[in-house]
């Protein structure tokens, strides 16, 4: 089994400049990183990061903390997880690490899955793809005190150096497809939510509140696409209620299906959502959608976690595209 000492050897350095290589250190010139990279390939080296962890006590390793669903499946299967995932790995193979997936029905599973990780491969950094208020995943590891912690999302702990974050403006997300839909003609908009202790969803809602000003706020929490009864009962006692601004594209999607199979037809109200998945593009009418730019959220996500830097948070832009949901 090729070592980084046989690595070393081939390229005329000493195998302390060879690790160093390997993690793309400033102190090494581009000319010995060529050599050492080269003589890597010619040997077909693949570093075991876990064993160096393991032999260390450092860490190549980031924990990716998933939030808890009691369906997984339907966790999975979203695309705004999928594409934040995509933007974290892209930057951490760039710069060597590697990435473990924490997820778990119920917080207390969660956490026994993040203690296996932390025992197992000495991760020491982690990237919140979500955020939540009065979070036991989040305080168990800030009680660590070698953690470091991303969340994507906005803060709802203090933002120190151990927990930073990088989000977009989401309550001005929400106020500004309030006003979209409001300009458009659309006179009463109701908001529709999953879980309001998600902070991003409490953001959009705040934003929407915002943008109402003196109009009456209309809520519908809707969690699938399997509460048409729900769904009946909300129009028949909210018949002035004209379009929907949902807190995500999948939550749209659920109230677009119901809609449907209520027999109302597809322009009987405006819908819009935010993420701009690939999903929302498809269906019928497609769907007007906040572009929130998930895998941008991930790279940078994942760039903070890794380099040295003073900054504590970073906020990414929106952009509202508008499709056949809407007028």
């Amino acid at each position: 089994m090729t070592t980084i000492r046989d690595v070393a050897k081939l390229a005329g350095v000493s195998p302390s400049t060879a690790s160093r290589v390997l993690h793309d250190s400033d102190m090494i010139s581009e000319a010995t990183k060529k050599k050492v990279r080269q003589a890597m390939k010619e040997l077909d080296y693949s570093p075991n990061y876990l064993a160096q962890n393991l032999a260390n006590k450092s860490n190549n390793m980031i924990g990716i903390v998933l939030p808890v669903r009691h369906d997984q499946p339907a966790l999975s299967n979203n695309p705004f997880f999928m594409q934040i995932i995509q933007g974290i790995v892209t930057v951490c193979n760039q710069r060597n690490y590697m990435v473990s997936l924490a997820t778990g029905q119920t917080d207390e599973e969660l956490i026994k899955n993040l203690t296996t990780l932390s025992k197992q491969g000495q991760i020491n950094k982690f990237i919140f793809v979500y955020s939540k208020e009065n979070d036991p995943v989040f305080d168990y590891v800030q009680k660590r005190t070698e953690a470091e912690t991303i969340v994507v999302g906005s803060p709802y702990a203090k933002v120190t150096k151990r927990a930073r974050y990088v989000n977009n403006d989401n309550v001005q997300a929400g106020k500004d497809l309030t006003n979209y839909l409001l300009k458009r003609g659309y006179q009463e908009v109701a908001y529709v939510y999953s879980n309001l202790s998600e902070v991003v969803q409490e953001d959009r809602y705040m934003g929407y509140k915002d943008a109402l000003k003196a109009k009456a706020e209309h809520l519908l929490c809707l969690e699938s696409s399997d509460q048409a009864e729900l769904v009946a009962n909300f129009l028949e006692t909210n018949p002035e209620v004209d379009a929907f601004v949902a807190c995500d594209d999948m939550t749209a999607i659920f109230l677009q299906q119901i809609l449907t199979r209520l027999g109302l037809a597809a322009n009987a109200y405006g819908l819009a959502g935010f993420n701009n998945s690939l999903i929302g593009q498809l269906v019928h009418p497609s769907l007007t959608s906040v572009e929130i730019h998930p895998y941008e959220l991930g790279m940078e996500a994942a760039k903070l976690l890794t380099q040295a830097t003073t900054k504590n948070y970073l906020l990414v832009e929106h952009t509202i595209i508008k499709r056949d949901s809407t007028k």
